[in-house]
């Protein structure tokens, strides 16, 4: 349960124990806890909040535990430790087309790098 979750649930709890406690008991309306109890011929007992509560703490306990048990199963673990090696397995082929193609471009660039530093050098010394 997130905490905003949480949070509203206790909101309504309490919102809960407040109209209780305003409420006036009638005489005219009975429960169905009180008439099964004088039924059974025991007293009315009076659920304790810890006693009201023990089911949701055991239900978010479970939940907690079931998050925690998804954290331990992390897709890191499950990933492969290279990631990168399968897309340079797919783009190898292609790569090694590119590649003469790469050094022939690189070649013409410092061809004509030289190329116009050797026409400056000519230029300045006419």
């Amino acid at each position: 349960m997130s905490a905003l979750e949480e949070a509203a649930w206790k909101r309504k709890e309490r919102l809960r124990e407040m109209f209780s406690a305003q409420q006036k008991p009638d005489n005219n309306t009975t429960d169905v806890a009180t008439m099964a109890d004088t039924a059974d011929g025991p007293p009315n007992t009076v659920l304790t909040v810890e006693e009201s509560v023990g089911g949701i703490v055991e239900t978010t306990l479970a939940t907690q535990r079931e998050e925690a048990q998804r954290a331990d199963l992390d897709i890191a673990a499950i990933a492969p430790k290279r990631a990168n090696w399968d897309l340079k397995r797919d783009l190898q082929k292609q790569l090694d087309a590119l590649k003469p193609l790469n050094n022939a471009a690189i070649a013409d660039l410092v061809r004509k790098r030289v190329q116009a530093s050797n026409d400056a050098e000519g230029l300045a010394d006419a």
